[in-house]
């Protein structure tokens, strides 16, 4: 394992800063990150300024300075906004999709069941022995509620 000193880290740290990054938080966690790599991977004897060169470069494309550009565009968007990986988006926007038909399919049963319940009760002949028959008079008010009077047409 490779071990650095503080003139290599200065380096580093002065190449960042010549490189375009300008962040100190940013510069401390890619110096981190290369310290890190070069440790781990060059070996003893390995030519320091090489396999730092080649390191640098993998982390960019054209230069350096992208991964603060990208990081400061995240940061903008960051604000007020939300920021949704793909498999979130598409949940999201599933939920949205599937929640008001759930929700009209509620309003049809809570609305509609009692107007069933109605309509069955009236329909339903009088051999069957209906819940309240056909000739009944309803009396609402009074000290119940509701009362239902068997009207008996034979004794009258």
């Amino acid at each position: 394992m490779y071990q650095l000193n503080d003139n290599q880290i200065d380096l580093i740290l002065t190449d960042l800063r010549q490189r375009g990054i300008e962040t100190e938080s940013m510069r401390m966690n890619l110096l981190d990150h290369i310290c890190i790599l070069i440790e781990n991977h060059l070996e003893e004897d390995g030519d320091f300024v090489q396999f730092y060169t080649t390191t640098i470069r993998s982390f960019y494309k054209e230069e350096l300075r992208e991964l603060e550009d990208e990081a400061r565009l995240l940061m903008a968007l960051n604000r007020g906004r939300l920021l949704l990986g793909r498999n979130q988006f598409f949940f999201t926007l599933a939920a949205l999709l599937i929640i008001p038909i759930l929700y009209n399919f509620a309003c049809l049963v809570v609305l509609f069941h009692p107007l069933l319940v109605l309509l069955v009760i009236f329909l339903t002949p009088d051999r069957f022995d209906p819940l309240i028959p056909h000739k009944a008079k309803i009396l609402l008010g009074g000290q119940s509620m509701i009362k239902v009077m068997v009207m008996d047409t034979a004794q009258q």
